[in-house]
């Protein structure tokens, strides 16, 4: 069955070529992934991601549940933020990559991937016995990125006192919206919740506020490329077996906090120690672009596989993600991916960010 998001009228007026994505009928490109990449690094674009699951938790003891199943500590933030974080299950397997929106005292908004009834069960089973309620919103969620995206909104707006995670609720002309100051381009943007009845009108409200920027729509080919380049996570990323640990994202675990899903698991993989890790590559020949499930090699030896890859325009290089055995994460290794039957070589790089690694844009 065909799975269709609110806005795929006007994606269909504006000519979109379509992804099948686990049922989704979902924007691949409009025009071409490279012009629909410029107007996103040098102007602003929009794109939607409504086949994303989105829930909200609340009652009086919604902090407490969510404290106990993400990684993250919640205490790092307040009302009006945001933060990122995993939700594993006991064993630490990923269960959802989430951002988690404090909308309000008793208001948390969930913005996670496709494993919704997954993660809707882990979450009512561990609410058992508290005050906390989770709603499957049925909102829709359209990302508004690029240098040019704060002028934009401001003509309808107030955006600019918004900081970098900062989230409120508000309106953009007379469409009630739940906006945050993120994306998934690295570059400087804005991510909108809305009710399924306004999708048209804010889909054409950005089209007029852009339009003496020639703001337009772009596909999933653009995110591709901007989440390698800026080193965000995704999909084929959290492949089997690994953790927070493996990705190199030890820093948004808080072992600290108590106790919480995984946790147990986790410790105990760390004491072990690791036995894989997701890493940053770059290919030998700009020619080459890897694909996800390329194998990665030594001397011949299959030692890895390659998770997520692009030519990176921004870096002017052929990049990659993909996982390793340990004993060759190490930066500067010199291994090889097969790509097409044919292996060329490459090299660990120093991490899996290069765009914009100090978040200077994002903050900025």
């Amino acid at each position: 069955m065909k799975l269709l998001t609110p806005f795929y009228g006007k994606e269909m007026e504006y000519g979109a070529k379509i992804l099948d994505l686990h049922g989704w009928q979902i924007p691949l490109m409009y025009t071409s992934p490279v012009e629909e990449y410029r107007m996103v690094r040098e102007r602003a674009g929009f794109t939607e991601y409504s086949f994303n699951t989105l829930l909200a938790v609340v009652g009086k003891d919604s902090f407490s549940l969510m404290q106990k199943m993400m990684v993250n500590d919640l205490r790092n933030i307040s009302v009006g933020h945001m933060i990122y974080s995993s939700i594993l299950d006991e064993e630490a397997s990923l269960v959802e990559d989430v951002t988690i929106l404090w909308v309000e005292d008793n208001y948390f908004f969930i913005n996670a991937g496709m494993n919704k009834q997954g993660l809707i069960e882990l979450l009512k089973k561990n609410a058992s016995g508290l005050d906390a309620y989770i709603v499957d919103t049925g909102a829709c969620f359209l990302a508004f990125q690029g240098p040019k995206s704060r002028e934009i909104l401001q003509k309808a707006m107030n955006v600019k006192d918004l900081p970098y995670f900062g989230v409120k609720e508000d309106e953009l002309g007379e469409i009630p919206v739940l906006v945050d100051r993120a994306g998934f381009t690295g570059e400087l943007g804005y991510e909108f919740y809305i009710h399924s009845s306004h999708a048209h009108a804010l889909w054409d409200t950005l089209i007029d506020l852009g339009k003496e920027y020639k703001v337009g729509p772009f596909g999933l080919a653009v995110t591709g490329k901007t989440g390698v380049e800026k080193g965000y996570l995704y999909g084929p990323d959290f492949y089997p077996g690994s953790t927070p640990l493996e990705w190199g994202l030890e820093r948004t675990v808080a072992f600290d906090k108590g106790d919480f899903s995984g946790k147990k698991a986790l410790l105990r993989k760390k004491k072990e120690g690791l036995k894989t890790k997701l890493i940053g590559f770059e290919i030998s020949d700009p020619k080459v672009v890897a694909e996800t499930g390329d194998k990665l090699l030594k001397g011949g030896k299959v030692i890895g596989a390659v998770t997520n890859a692009t030519y990176g325009i921004a870096v002017g290089k052929s990049i990659g993600r993909g996982w390793v055995k340990i004993e060759y994460a190490n930066a500067g290794e010199e291994l090889e991916v097969e790509h097409e039957g044919k292996p060329t070589k490459i090299s660990v790089a120093k991490n899996y960010r290069w765009f914009d690694p100090e978040n200077k844009i994002l903050k900025g």
